[in-house]
């Protein structure tokens, strides 16, 4: 009977240490998984309002035509002598951005010179800017407006030109 206790009980301790050297060796834990989904981010071009310098009597010297990004402003002719008619209205380019209210997101404008061009005719918009600068808040500041700069050379030539520009929004 001793011989069986003692079996047993050796038995028992090994089961013991078996169980202790699989708990030390192998561990097991259940972890949470989630997502979020979110509404995805739009950009619209508000009323297909264009990125419109006017309609530009070029001058005696080259001349630049900015456009600021602002909803209404004064023709402005930053250098040269090249005159705005007041009868072409100029604009900046207008974008409403939707999607997940509260939600941060960046704009992306062109940060090289984009060509307008008229048949082989091109004239160079040097530079963008944005209302919003670089981003904003949907539901917050969901409209923005882009302008630019456009060099008028002393030798354009008379022609309507045009061009396309990208804008682009993402989420942060």
């Amino acid at each position: 009977m001793k011989k069986v206790l003692l079996s047993i009980i050796v038995l028992a301790a090994y089961i013991v240490s078996v169980s202790a050297v699989d708990n030390v060796a192998n561990k097991t834990l259940s972890v949470q998984s989630k997502a979020r989904i979110i509404v995805p981010i739009t950009l619209a071009n508000t009323s297909s309002q264009a990125l419109d310098f006017g309609v530009i009597a070029r001058g005696t010297v080259a001349s630049t035509v900015v456009v600021p990004a602002l909803a209404s402003f004064s023709s402005n002719v930053s250098s040269g002598d090249a005159v705005v008619l007041s009868s072409a209205t100029q604009t900046a380019a207008k974008f409403t951005v939707g999607g997940e209210s509260g939600k941060t997101y960046a704009i992306t404008i062109p940060s090289t010179i984009q060509t307008i061009t008229s048949g082989g005719n091109s004239l160079n918009i040097t530079t963008f800017s944005c209302s919003n600068g670089t981003g904003g808040v949907i539901g917050t500041n969901d409209v923005f407006y882009v302008g630019g700069t456009l060099s008028v050379p002393l030798n354009a030539v008379a022609a309507s030109y045009t061009g396309t520009f990208s804008v682009t929004v993402a989420y942060n």
